[in-house]
């Protein structure tokens, strides 16, 4: 039989794991370690961390840079089908479901011996009924949409691993965002770019194409330590017999009587009308509008109103716009941040080499990054007053 790691009798400290996206491993790591986590080590689009039940709140709760929330069940090893479903109907289902709980299965193989996830998932939930149904006479439901119980199968060759989802909705689903354009960039991921980028709250920070706001809202988080589950109140944990709301309740108001008021100047900047209007209306339903100003205009006809501070682009992706006028947008991006934007620290994330090489600048640092599945750069531009030999000298 496979060993339990962790069941829902289970007290004290126990291991999670934390997902997020490519690139933005380490400003996880270091969230963790802020929200008081042990033992952080990195790993491939996540980290692992050590806590207690509090912590598995405060962890979906506050972390900026996370997507999931998982707790490791067991690992065991499965060589066929049929070794797969002995080994889930022996687990000791029991002491996480019960009869009226829903459940939903995900799976994701890397495997020669396992072809098909979903038959993969079917197998699993499979094990898990027939014991229920061997025992009780009775069977949990299945529900793919709001479970109460979600199980992540993962099986690398023969190696199978079950972990628990705590969060549910992934967690850049933050909740305030009721309108958005046609590709949104999700909340994780602008919330890591604002952190890799390295603006601090005194500076002036621009996002110059802003869409749905996005970035210029996760920025105005970060600078008043807005916690990011502020806005939903629907952590799959909620549903958990061992969900201990008393503990939830303290943190939530903890967190909350963490956030401050600094003043900050967050510009959210877009030349499409109806785009913009959505944007207002993602910044209210943040309540960050005291912070983020939206600005009607086109990035070529802005101008800072201060020396110096960040400015980040999201050029729009669009793999059908011909070669010439990718390269000629870049160039007019370049141009514009040499002769409006000295002293500012340009960053552009984007999945086209071409227009890259159209920007007339040297980057300074390249980030690759994924905005969904397009593999992209987030590229730092110094734009110094003089020349940056002059500007090292200055120094």
């Amino acid at each position: 039989m496979a060993t339990i790691n962790y069941d829902f009798t289970h007290k004290g400290d126990f291991e999670m794991r934390v997902t997020t996206f490519f690139g933005l491993e380490e400003i996880l790591a270091k969230e963790l370690q802020q929200l008081g986590g042990r033992d952080v080590k990195v790993f491939k689009r996540g980290a692992s961390v050590t806590g207690d039940l509090g912590f598995l709140y405060k962890a979906n709760l506050c972390l900026h840079s996370a997507l999931k929330v998982l707790i490791p069940i067991t690992k065991f090893e499965a060589n066929s089908e049929l070794e797969l479903y002995n080994a889930i109907k022996e687990i000791q289902w029991e002491k996480f479901i019960e009869l009226t709980d829903s459940i939903m299965i995900e799976s994701v193989l890397n495997s020669e011996i396992f072809d098909h996830s979903l038959f993969v998932s079917q197998k699993v939930k499979d094990g898990i009924v027939d014991r229920f149904r061997e025992k009780t006479g009775r069977r949990p439901d299945v529900d793919l949409i709001r479970p109460a119980f979600k199980l992540y199968v993962h099986i690398y060759k023969n190696e199978v691993t079950l972990n628990l989802d705590s969060s549910g909705e992934p967690l850049y689903k933050r909740g305030y965002r009721s309108d958005i354009n046609e590709a949104p960039m999700k909340e994780v991921l602008a919330a890591g770019l604002v952190k890799l980028s390295g603006w601090e709250s005194h500076l002036l920070l621009i996002d110059g194409m802003c869409g749905a706001g996005t970035i210029a809202i996760e920025a105005a988080l970060w600078a008043n330590n807005i916690p990011p589950g502020y806005y939903r109140n629907d952590f799959i944990f909620m549903k958990w017999r061992n969900f201990e709301e008393p503990l939830y309740n303290m943190i939530y108001d903890s967190s909350l009587n963490k956030i401050k008021e600094h003043k900050v100047e967050i510009i959210a900047n877009e030349i499409d009308e109806r785009t913009i209007k959505k944007a207002r209306i993602n910044v209210k339903n943040a309540k960050v509008d005291d912070v983020v100003n939206c600005n009607h205009q086109s990035f070529f006809d802005l101008m800072p109103q201060r020396s110096g501070g960040v400015v980040i682009l999201n050029p729009p992706y669009n793999e059908r716009m011909p070669l010439d006028e990718t390269e000629k947008l870049y160039k007019e991006i370049g141009d514009k941040l040499k002769k409006d934007f000295k002293n500012f620290a340009a960053w552009i994330i984007t999945s086209s080499p071409e227009g890259v090489k159209s920007v007339g600048l040297r980057p300074s640092r390249k980030i690759q990054v994924y905005n969904g599945s397009l593999e992209c750069r987030f590229l730092k531009y110094e734009l110094y007053e003089g020349t940056k030999k002059i500007h090292k000298l200055q120094k």
